[in-house]
């Protein structure tokens, strides 16, 4: 080997070394930050009872990775390396699907079917959410749901063959569909909807690099729900008119959602996309409804293009019915600090909107909220109560599904399973009342006594449900 070649390999030896040392604590290089990274983590202050413990020098090596020069950069090889040969994504939920079109987790767990509830919790929802909607349209207001659509369900073609579909695909948003029809719910399947637009529209409904509808694909929902609104709400909503596309691959908003936060060297290539010119027909001569909005991050699509303004008479948008939009956008505000009597009071119209990965979610709970409020002497259903536990604790919730996979077993398996098990416990706390809620959810928890449920069930001609009714009746009736 050539002495000049090993003295230049030397060099670039100790160049490799050095170099990001002196970017760390001279910043002469401007760096792009990683997006979805954060600031780096602080180094931590010498103590001996932090040395001791391990946690100083545990803190130190995090802080000194985190700050380490040309960090961003070397991150960003890294990734564009693993997905340009390994069509895998180091980010956080996101998987890359054939074609490269990229998906996240929770939307192919919705679409295989993995987080199906079961029936009887669908059954609980939908009876409390009649009885809420009839109590609402006795006060002259009303309530709808609208099914956003999901990139899943749109895109089965290119999903990965490593996520393949389960005994019950798509069971959560079937039975809504279902539970909607025969409960007398206003809803609008704007999944099946963009389905069915598929290959009879000239421009993406979805994005190959984001998880959210495009913008025209948005603006397409927009034009459908103020349709369906005036329909079945007789409220006067403004027509929506779209003028002209224009199609560009410089992608706008959330075309590229996730394809950002992969945080590549170069973004993945993509179809040009359609973003659409627009206007309202006579939307301010119109006396338009006060709308409650309910949902996910779909909804930032509407409100942060301005369309709610053309909408509707308000904004209010309660983001997973948490944190108050646009109230929020100057000093947080939060569902907890309203007076929900007085919110429903001021309001015309109710929507409940929800995307594919969070049908399981539904409503983030508000159907029980206004139950409560309504008919706060309802008798209890603790089975459906501690699946609500569950779900809203979505750490625990993914521990279940992850137990479920694991098992071979239901996702409803495992929910009664772990609901009965924390309802053993919270009795031992404080015993419940042993009325008839009380045994209802001793025998559908219990394993062994539901297996004689159905042997006397199919005995007597009796449904499951029946019969789980009568053996909890009889438990009361004695006394036990």
């Amino acid at each position: 080997m050539d002495h000049s070649f090993r003295k230049f390999l030397f060099i670039l030896f100790w160049a490799i070394l050095i170099l990001p040392l002196i970017e760390m604590n001279s910043r002469v290089i401007p760096v792009k930050n990683l997006r979805g990274a954060g600031d780096p983590v602080n180094y931590p202050a010498f103590t001996f009872s932090t040395w001791f413990k391990g946690d100083f020098q545990r803190k130190f090596n995090q802080a000194v990775e985190e700050h380490l020069g040309f960090r961003p950069w070397l991150i960003r090889y890294r990734n564009q390396i693993d997905y340009s040969l390994l069509h895998t994504a180091h980010a956080s939920g996101v998987v890359v699907g054939r074609r490269n079109y990229l998906f996240e987790k929770d939307y192919l767990r919705a679409f295989q079917g993995g987080d199906f509830l079961g029936s009887r919790f669908w059954d609980e929802k939908f009876r409390r959410l009649r009885m809420v909607s009839d109590t609402l349209r006795q006060m002259g207001k009303q309530l709808i749901v609208v099914l956003e659509p999901g990139k899943a369900s749109f895109f089965p073609e290119y999903i990965p063959r490593r996520y393949p579909v389960s005994k019950h695909p798509a069971a959560n948003y079937r039975s809504i569909i279902r539970e909607a029809k025969e409960n007398g719910i206003p809803l609008l399947d704007l999944n099946h909807y963009f389905t069915s637009l598929k290959l009879h529209i000239p421009y993406p409904l979805f994005p190959k690099g984001g998880i959210h509808w495009s913008v025209a694909g948005m603006l397409t929902c927009v034009d459908t729900l103020a349709g369906f609104l005036r329909c079945q709400t007789g409220f006067p909503i403004p027509d929506l008119v779209i003028d002209h596309y224009e199609f560009t691959h410089h992608l706008q908003d959330t075309d590229d959602d996730l394809a950002r936060i992969m945080n590549l060297i170069w973004q993945p290539a993509h179809p040009p996309m359609a973003y659409p010119a627009y206007h309202f027909k006579d939307g301010d001569t119109l006396k338009r409804p006060r709308v409650l909005v309910i949902s996910d991050s779909f909804y930032f699509n509407i409100l942060n293009a301005g369309l709610t303004k053309k909408l509707f008479a308000n904004e209010a948008f309660w983001y997973y019915n948490k944190t108050v939009y646009p109230d929020s956008w100057t000093e947080p505000k939060y569902t907890s600090s309203i007076n929900l009597r007085e919110e429903i009071h001021q309001t015309d119209l109710i929507v409940l909107m929800v995307t594919e990965r969070f049908y399981y979610k539904f409503d983030w709970e508000l159907t029980d909220q206004l139950y409560t409020l309504y008919y706060p002497d309802g008798e209890r259903n603790y089975l459906y109560d501690y699946y609500r536990m569950i779900i809203r604790n979505y750490v625990w919730f993914d521990d279940v599904y992850a137990e479920a996979e694991i098992m071979g077993v239901s996702m409803e398996e495992r929910l009664t399973a772990h609901a009965g098990y924390q309802f053993w416990v919270d009795d031992q706390k404080n015993p419940f009342p042993r009325d008839r809620a009380y045994y209802r959810m001793k025998i559908l928890t219990d394993p062994d006594w539901m297996n004689q449920i159905r042997e006397k069930a199919k005995a007597g001609g009796f449904t499951i449900e029946e019969q789980v009714e009568r053996d909890a009746g009889w438990m009361v009736n004695q006394g036990l």
